[in-house]
Order: C-alpha cells, then sequence, then structure tokens
C-alpha cells in the first residue's frame, strides 16, 4: 500500500500507462500490417514480388545513408585533426615564448650576481 502511495506521487504509473500504450500501439501496428499482407487481394506472386522491391528500395536508402554518414564523418575528423593541428601549433608557441621569458628572466638574475 506504501509502495503504491509513493509510486502514485512520483509517476510511476503514469510512466507505466504511457510504455504500455506504446507497446500496445506498437503490437497493433505490426498485426495490422502483416493482415494487412495476408489479406489483401493480391497473389502471392504479386505480393512477394512488392515486398522484394520494397526490401530492394529500403536497403538502397539505408546504403546511401551511410554513404551520407560516412562523408559527414570523414569531414568531421577531418575538420578536428585542423583544430588540434592549430591548437598543437598555438601551445608549441606559448610554451616555447614562456621558454623564452624563463630563459631572459634567468640571465638578467645571472648578470645581477
Amino acid at each position: 500500500m506504501l509502495q503504491e502511495i509513493r509510486n502514485a506521487m512520483n509517476g510511476t504509473y503514469e510512466r507505466r500507462a504511457r510504455q504500455n500504450a506504446c507497446a500496445g500501439l506498437a503490437v497493433g501496428l505490426l498485426i495490422g500490417a502483416v493482415a494487412g499482407i495476408l489479406f489483401a487481394p493480391k497473389s502471392g506472386k504479386e505480393t512477394r514480388a512488392d515486398i522484394y522491391e520494397g526490401a530492394k528500395i529500403g536497403a538502397e536508402k539505408v546504403k546511401e545513408t551511410a554513404h551520407h554518414v560516412s562523408d559527414i564523418a570523414k569531414e568531421k575528423i577531418d575538420t578536428v585533426k585542423k583544430h588540434v593541428k592549430q591548437t598543437k601549433r598555438h601551445v608549441t608557441e606559448e610554451v616555447a615564448e614562456a621558454a623564452k621569458d624563463v630563459a631572459e628572466t634567468l640571465n638578467e638574475e645571472a648578470d645581477k650576481l
């Protein structure tokens, strides 16, 4: 009883209800699609041809998307490499400048002795 009150207060029931509704919708869509294919007024040969064409189109879209994502990834990698080189060059210049300042300070201090 106490657990039910806690669940009601923190929204667990609503979340579960939404999850169950989404799962039910997905199962219903799947069953409807299968029923539509099985009871369609087309012959089995025509249905298989439609499924085959749909699979070919789907595979082609996946292939196109993979190439597109690959191209974008290559561009991003090149951009990151350029930024790393620029940052490395900048850091190297800053370290060299700091080393030069330290050397000058040491020389000045050595001259004072």
